[in-house]
């Protein structure tokens, strides 16, 4: 009788547990996704969103990083009573591309960006009652904020 050798897959990170996260897409050991998780949520803190202008059922806001005195982005919010509507533009003045951090050995890092718009989720969707939502996102080609109006 022939033994089935079930290889279970490791941890991404360490190398050492057997991988349970994310759910779906197991990669991870739990600590090792806390450790993750832990690391994104610091960098997030990082980005400001600054109510800039607030009427009815729309709101401005001005992005900020802390590595940059001025705004890298601004993002506006629409609400037509059914669906928000957000429209984030992000200026060329910050890396948005970059990764935002470094662990040793995990092949799946997220870009500034990306992190960006968990921001936008928690700060700004979520307090507007969440539901559905449609996000476009645009890269300004002049880096100063008063250089926006009307180009995207």
């Amino acid at each position: 009788m022939a033994r089935k050798s079930a290889d279970k897959a490791k941890c991404t990170l360490c190398g050492d547990r057997e991988v349970t996260e994310p759910r779906g897409d197991e990669k991870y050991c739990r600590a090792c996704w806390d450790k993750k998780i832990a690391v994104e949520d610091i960098v997030a803190k990082e980005f400001a969103l600054k109510r800039y202008i607030r009427a009815h059922s729309a709101e401005k806001y001005l992005v900020y990083h802390s590595t940059l005195k001025r705004p890298c982005g601004q993002l506006i919010v629409i609400d037509d009573g059914y669906d928000l509507f957000l429209t984030l533009v992000m200026t060329p003045a910050f890396a948005w591309d970059e990764p935002a951090y470094h662990l040793e050995g995990d092949t799946e890092v997220r870009t500034f960006a990306e992190l960006l718009v968990d921001v936008v989720v928690t700060e700004v969707i979520e307090p507007w009652g969440g539901g559905k939502w449609h996000l476009e996102v645009y890269r300004s080609a002049n880096a100063e904020p008063e250089d926006w109006s009307g180009e995207v």
